[in-house]
């Protein structure tokens, strides 16, 4: 399973919208800290069953992770 990240620093040739790369779970689980409750920054709630987590990839770049639910 992969998950998508913009990285807001790179524009693509075509466009100004930014660049996209795929992370793994495992990659998104380091800079997390493995999903540690400590970096969430958004809990789910009714209408949004979700959580958002802080975390830093191994080139020090700071990313947000939203991680679903399988209801979402």
């Amino acid at each position: 399973m992969f998950t998508l990240v913009a990285e807001n620093e790179e524009k693509s040739e075509i466009s100004d919208i930014p660049v996209f790369r795929e992370f793994s779970v495992d990659q998104l689980g380091m800079a997390t800290s493995v999903f540690a409750v400590e970096n969430i920054v958004s809990e789910h709630g009714e209408k949004a069953p979700n959580v958002v987590y802080k975390g830093k990839l191994e080139n020090q770049k700071r990313i947000a992770v939203k991680r679903f639910n399988r209801s979402a």
